[in-house]
Parts: structure tokens; C-alpha cells; sequence
């Protein structure tokens, strides 16, 4: 299990303090530091979309600055047609794209460390369960939707 870091390179900053502070925790991440001014788009592509389908997880760091953004959209896209478990960043104030509603949405460090927890005890229960079921070939991972809605539900109460 991994997170793959989307964000914009205005964005560079909090996406590597967000590496840090999850590296930190124990959980591997991905983060793209590609020049997008010197690489082709299709190797830019082959390798986000390589590295998302290694990833379990995906956070997307937004800020306005976002909005002019191609590939934070296109690498939400790819998480969310192979159902990794999405959440967002908000660096600033900005209200966020409509379609960013739908995960839980992270606006500080403990936000942060709230899907740090729920990453940890999804990453648990799923060593046991593959452990418990792996006879009878269940894989015993929640859904994403199911870490979607923890998370929500954490973030809401503040733990």
C-alpha cells in the first residue's frame, strides 16, 4: 500500500511537507517530480499512470493555483477509475472543484494525520483478514468507498 501525492509544482512545498510528514508514519508514497517542460506528455502519462496503478491511495493537494492544472484532474481521474481511495488537500481558502465533494476533504496537518490513522488501521485489518481468509480467497480489503466514508466521519468529529 502507497499514496500516491498529486499537485500542482506551484504546490511543491506542502506536497513535500505531506511526504514527509506520511513517510515519517511509515507509509511509502510517490511523488512526481517530473519537469513537465522537458518530457513528452506520453512519457509524463506512462508514468503517472504506472505509478497511480502501484498506489492503493491518492491525495490531491489544491490550491487556485489548481484550476490551471492538467494533470492533478487527469490524475484524480486515473485513481478514480481504478477505485484507489481518494482524498483532497486544500493549501488555501479556495473553494473547491464540485467534484472534489464526494472524498474527504483534508485542510491541515491533523486532518492529515486522521488519514494516516485510517490508512494504518485499513493496512491492519487487511494483513488479518488476507491472514484469517486467505483459504477461502478472500482478500478482506474495505472498499474504497468504505475508507472514503471513515475518513469523512473522522475529519467531521475532529479524531
Amino acid at each position: 500500500m502507497s499514496v500516491f501525492i498529486s499537485y500542482k509544482h506551484l504546490d511543491r512545498n506542502l506536497a513535500l511537507q505531506i511526504d514527509e510528514r506520511l513517510k515519517i508514519n511509515g507509509i511509502k508514497t510517490y511523488l512526481d517530480v517530473l519537469d513537465a517542460e522537458s518530457q513528452s506528455t506520453e512519457s509524463i502519462t506512462t508514468v503517472i499512470t504506472k505509478n497511480i496503478a502501484m498506489c492503493t491511495h491518492l491525495i490531491a493537494v489544491v490550491s487556485k493555483e489548481t484550476a490551471t492544472s492538467w494533470w492533478v484532474p487527469f490524475e484524480i481521474g486515473e485513481a478514480t477509475i481504478s477505485a484507489k481511495r481518494i482524498a483532497s488537500y486544500r493549501s488555501s481558502y479556495s473553494s473547491l472543484p464540485e467534484y472534489l465533494e464526494m472524498w474527504p476533504k483534508m485542510d491541515s496537518m491533523q486532518h492529515l494525520d486522521l488519514f494516516i490513522a485510517t490508512y494504518k488501521n485499513e493496512q491492519r485489518e487487511s494483513v488479518y483478514n488476507r491472514n484469517m481468509f486467505e483459504s477461502v480467497g478472500s482478500v478482506g480489503v474495505k472498499s474504497a468507498s468504505d475508507f472514503h466514508s471513515t475518513l469523512k466521519a473522522k475529519i467531521r468529529r475532529g479524531y
